[in-house]
């Protein structure tokens, strides 16, 4: 049996071309390091496989036209920014690319257009000998090359205050690794040393611009740990991942758990080729040490040295509305500092640490001292809150030694305008 079928394996297909890859505009990134290397790729394609001799120029023409067609105000790039050592271009039956080298001279560039201006342009054109070959497209012969100079750089991929936050607890882990990762907005071809280093500034930076209730403290020496410098990028890599160890340990002293919100800033400090990104040089990782809040149910205000019955009792204060609050008496004879409350948790905890909130928008409350019982007989000083005089602070916290206690007294020994002093809720953290 003869059975004739229709070859199409040849539809769709094209007689032999040539043309830019990158055709049209084509924006460049020039990394001032001096002289830049940079290639424009010529493809071949088609059915015939022919051997073809390709020529590259620069063509005004062709700018003065893409000027007037697109209304741009493009100048053409002088021949001193630029070298072009072949401009000819052989093709075998068999090869399909080929590239054109060109060096940039960044200084140059930078110097005639200013940095990150993109004014200067090469109008490039491609034409075979004899007019064996032809684009496609007119406009795929043709490409508009625009330098645009760019400062080589090491920077961090995610500046500034990180999002992800470390935090440590007192039955949590001894010590948290994080890491930061850093990378060239180049293609690197060196081994890299860099430096990271603690900065300080950067923090006192960052806490200049929010409010005080977001504000960090530096974290202390002690508690944190790098790893020796230099650290490197190699050959050909981009990118390389910075890690540090945060140490809990250091947040301790003695018996006193150092609660707070804490940052470690970090900034890099040198690199042996190229630049540091001024504007994405710096980390802040947060550190977060605290403990947890022990609940209030079965909390009781058992005692207080005055009350002022009619909106300032004593139970205010384990109310959970820091609108309320006690008050001691201030009608028909305020008595004399210091004035008290004595809170009984129900049973004994691990406390770690008292925060207290004064009577809204009212400033009479100065210093509170604090103390621990078990018996509610035998009380040991803990610590004390100073708002001062003229602090816009309703809440303070005080860190305590890790103290076993049941019962919780709370010393007014100073105020704004003694003897009144006024608190609206008391919290304890611990285990």
């Amino acid at each position: 049996m003869n059975a004739c079928q229709k070859d199409d394996r040849m539809n769709n297909m094209v007689d032999d071309t040539i043309y830019f890859r990158d055709f049209k505009e084509n924006k460049i990134t020039v990394f001032d390091w001096g002289k830049f290397d940079y290639n424009v790729t010529v493809v071949k394609a088609g059915i015939g496989q022919q051997e073809a001799k390709v020529n590259f120029k620069i063509d005004e023409a062709y700018l003065a036209a893409y000027n007037a067609q697109e209304g741009t105000n493009y100048k053409l790039l002088p021949a001193d920014c630029y070298k072009i050592d072949n401009t000819a271009l052989e093709f075998s039956k068999k090869d399909y690319l080929h590239d054109i080298a060109i060096v940039f001279d960044s200084e140059r560039i930078k110097a005639l257009q200013g940095k990150y201006k993109e004014l200067y342009v090469l109008p490039c054109r491609i034409e075979a000998e004899k007019g064996g070959l032809h684009a496609l497209k007119p406009e795929m012969a043709t490409t508009l090359l625009i330098p645009n100079v760019k400062d080589p750089f090491l920077e961090f991929t995610s500046p500034g205050l990180q999002l992800d936050q470390i935090k440590l607890s007192p039955t949590g882990a001894e010590q948290v690794i994080g890491e930061a990762t850093l990378v060239t907005n180049y293609p690197n071809q060196w081994n890299l040393d860099y430096e990271i280093d603690v900065d300080p500034m950067i923090l006192d930076d960052y806490n200049g611009t929010v409010s005080d209730d977001k504000k960090f403290k530096l974290l202390p020496k002690a508690a944190f740990q790098l790893l020796p410098a230099p650290y490197k990028i190699a050959e050909k890599e981009n990118k390389a991942s910075f890690s540090y160890t945060i140490l809990k340990k250091g947040l301790i002293d003695g018996a006193t758990n150092l609660f707070g919100e804490y940052v470690l800033p970090l900034r890099i400090k040198s690199v042996s080729k190229n630049g540091i990104n001024p504007v994405a040089s710096t980390i802040l990782v947060p550190v977060s040490f605290q403990p947890p809040d022990i609940p209030r149910s079965g909390w009781k205000v058992i005692a207080a040295s005055s009350e002022w019955i009619g909106g300032g009792e004593k139970e205010n204060i384990l109310d959970g509305n820091p609108d309320t609050f006690w008050h001691n008496i201030w009608m028909g004879g305020e008595p004399p500092l210091p004035h008290y409350v004595i809170i009984d948790f129900g049973k004994e905890y691990n406390v770690m640490m008292i925060e207290l909130t004064r009577r809204l928008w009212n400033n009479d409350l100065k210093v509170v001292e604090f103390s621990a019982s078990n018996d509610n007989k035998t009380y040991v000083p803990l610590g004390k809150i100073d708002f001062g005089t003229n602090s816009p602070k309703s809440t303070l916290a005080v860190n305590v030694p890790t103290t076993k206690a049941r019962y919780l007294k709370c010393t007014v020994t100073a105020s704004n305008r003694p003897p009144s002093s006024a608190i609206a809720e008391v919290y304890v953290k611990g285990l």
